[in-house]
């Protein structure tokens, strides 16, 4: 069975483009952040790093501010340094 989240990704399940509906949204950002670890702390160009490496449509900055305002990443007010938040268990669409 399809899930939504598939709509969005391509053969190799790399991002390959943003849903409309904020709903989906969620779930693509929250595909996203399981290619960080908790526990570890990045610098703002190994997260651009692994973004680029799971998306296609060329835009790392805008899914980096996405998954920091979807409180999926935290960062420090600088923005020198993130780490992965965890997922509340009621929130976890990721698997749909």
């Amino acid at each position: 069975m399809r899930s939504k989240l598939d709509n969005f990704l391509g053969k190799d399940r790399k991002l390959r483009s943003w849903p409309a509906k904020r709903s989906n949204q969620r779930i693509v950002v929250e595909y996203l952040s399981t290619n960080f670890t908790e526990g570890v702390e990045y610098t703002e160009a190994e997260i651009n790093e692994i973004i680029k490496e799971n998306h296609t449509f060329n835009d790392h900055c805008f899914l980096r501010r996405e998954l920091v305002e979807n409180r999926l990443l935290g960062r420090t007010g600088d923005g020198s340094r993130y780490w992965k938040l965890p997922l509340p268990a009621d929130e976890n669409h990721a698997e749909q």
